[in-house]
């Protein structure tokens, strides 16, 4: 039987992310309460993983030095993709190694495979992630959340080399970019590049700002508004610190949200109502926005975006 090859634009989806925690209990303590997530499963290696949807789990919590991001689990649409997404990426020089036996079964798939980006962020190439054992089932997000084909939320990475990381992920890894940021916040220009691997507006943000983490932020898609504003009152009620009030993100994105801080330093961004593309047709577009309304920034913002100058600063400074 003949077959149609996924457009280089719809081959990929974001299957899990990996966060790497000095302060696991942390963790445990914020999805519970905060997030109002079902308890996680324990791994042989240590590591605790929450399920979202109807997947064995998506967001997965590691013992470790750093408190950041340690590998983005990345999910061909089938076999023949993976093996030519890791054809193309071994042609170009790219080190591509396949991921020890405890490690696959640790993350739940058929195969996997490692490599790195420009910046050093964990790419963790995979097939055929297990379904969980029972439906998704949370009081506080009774609506669930949203995966399937485009997999489940988004992140955006802080990227030091824009030019760089773009060329890898839109070149090597086939992602297409829906659109270009150029805006100021604050006293700070940011600029950022967003790319879809499938129909969800971004699957990957870069984002050029000063700042030390890999990971800037987190999305989770709800599958229900009201779901959205029941999370910021709890947010609210556990005195998480706040980035961005409840705003709305400009088409064709779309996305209802608010964003709050992790037990990592960085920040969980909650939305619902995330607007979809045509992969195969899209022409990237450009703009100066970053919200249609809301999302005013809160003290917690405010503070990072003055570390974020000085961190800027002093090395100017040093030689001037």
């Amino acid at each position: 039987m003949n077959t149609i090859a996924a457009p280089r634009s719809s081959r990929l989806r974001l299957s899990y992310v990996v966060i790497e925690t000095r302060r696991p209990e942390r963790w445990r303590r914020h999805c519970e309460q905060v997030l109002g997530l079902p308890p996680p499963r324990e791994e042989a290696d240590g590591s605790l993983g929450w399920q979202l949807d109807g997947a064995w789990h998506r967001l997965i919590v590691k013992p470790g030095k750093a408190d950041d991001l340690a590998a983005l689990g990345l999910e061909a649409v089938d076999e023949a993709t993976l093996d030519a997404l890791l054809a193309g990426l071994r042609s170009a020089g790219v080190e591509v190694g396949s991921a020890p036996t405890g490690q696959r079964i640790n993350r739940h798939v058929q195969r996997l495979h490692e490599l790195k980006d420009p910046e050093g962020n964990g790419i963790e190439l995979c097939w055929g992630l297990a379904a969980a054992r029972e439906p998704f089932n949370s009081d506080a997000f009774p609506g669930g959340f949203h995966g399937g084909d485009t997999g489940f939320g988004h992140v955006a990475l802080v990227a030091r080399d824009l030019a760089a990381m773009e060329a890898f992920y839109t070149g090597l890894l086939g992602f297409g970019v829906t659109e270009r940021l150029a805006t100021r916040v604050g006293p700070l220009d940011v600029r950022g590049t967003f790319m879809h691997c499938n129909a969800r507006h971004h699957t990957v943000a870069l984002m050029a700002l000063p700042l030390r983490r890999r990971l800037h932020h987190l999305m989770l898609q709800a599958a229900d508004w009201r779901d959205v504003g029941a999370a910021h009152a709890r947010a609210r009620a556990h005195r998480v610190p706040m980035s961005l009030a409840l705003g709305q993100h400009p088409d064709p994105d779309g996305t209802f949200s608010f964003y709050a801080a992790s037990p990592s330093g960085f920040d969980i961004e909650i939305g619902a109502a995330s607007g979809e593309i045509d992969p195969v047709h899209w022409r990237e577009t450009a703009t100066s926005v970053t919200s249609r309304w809301g999302h005013e920034p809160q003290w917690h913002l405010q503070w990072q975006m003055a570390k974020a100058l000085l961190t800027a600063w002093l090395p100017r400074r040093r030689t001037a």
